[in-house]
């Protein structure tokens, strides 16, 4: 699948969006408002996504900016945003997609309703909201989730990863684990399975890596 392609996957997996395209809510519970402007960037080009707040005038502004901006893109982005004083949160960082997974390792528990009590103490978010959360994984260490990994947002042909470790239980390769497990449980549904995550966040980035992981893009949201 072209790095496009998958980038459109991954924005849809995101957000909700309105008829016209503009984006409403984050794609999960509580479904809080959209980021004022989210940039998908591939070799392929740049794909821009505007709150359904954002008036015209800035919108287009913006879009020329990001059309025309190469390596300079953040410091472009920075000065026309200096002037909003709305906005408030920048994030940006490395977009993946998982190859093709054929084994999982032995240590990892598939989470069904049968076992999502376990999921009350450490994860009530998760536990609450788990038809949403399907497909989940997790390692067990003292009775106790080490690792965790389900999916964070998805649509009928895509789904994101979201994972967490334990700091006590870190370095082990529980994440890689979970994550590996997830994966393959999306693919067999026959949808693809991405990943993505901040660039100061390098244990998100290692698992990555473990797993062979192709980074097709780079996010840019800004709120």
């Amino acid at each position: 699948m072209r790095d496009e392609d998958l980038m459109q996957l991954h924005l849809d997996v995101l957000y909700q969006q309105n008829e016209a395209g503009a984006l409403t809510v984050m794609n999960e519970p509580p479904f809080e408002p959209a980021p004022t402007v989210h940039i998908g960037v591939t070799r392929d080009g740049k794909q821009m996504r505007f709150s359904s707040r954002v008036d015209e005038v800035f919108k287009k502004r913006l879009e020329n900016t990001i059309q025309d901006a190469d390596e300079d893109l953040l410091v472009d982005l920075i000065h026309q945003l200096m002037n909003r004083a709305d906005l408030h949160e920048f994030r940006m960082g490395p977009t993946y997609v998982f190859p093709t997974i054929e084994e999982i390792s032995p240590k990892v528990l598939h989470v069904t309703d049968q076992h999502k009590e376990r999921l009350k103490d450490d994860f009530l978010f998760t536990y609450m909201n788990f038809d949403m959360k399907q497909p989940c994984y997790v390692v067990m260490e003292l009775n106790r989730i080490a690792s965790i990994c389900c999916t964070a947002r998805q649509s009928a042909v895509a789904a994101e990863a979201s994972v967490y470790t334990h700091p006590k239980s870190r370095g082990k390769g529980y994440g890689a684990a979970v994550a590996q497990a997830w994966a393959r449980d999306v693919q067999r549904q026959g949808r693809v399975a991405l990943y993505s995550t901040t660039w100061d966040n390098f244990a998100s980035q290692g698992i990555a890596r473990t797993l062979n992981m192709r980074q097709y893009g780079v996010d840019v949201s800004i709120e």
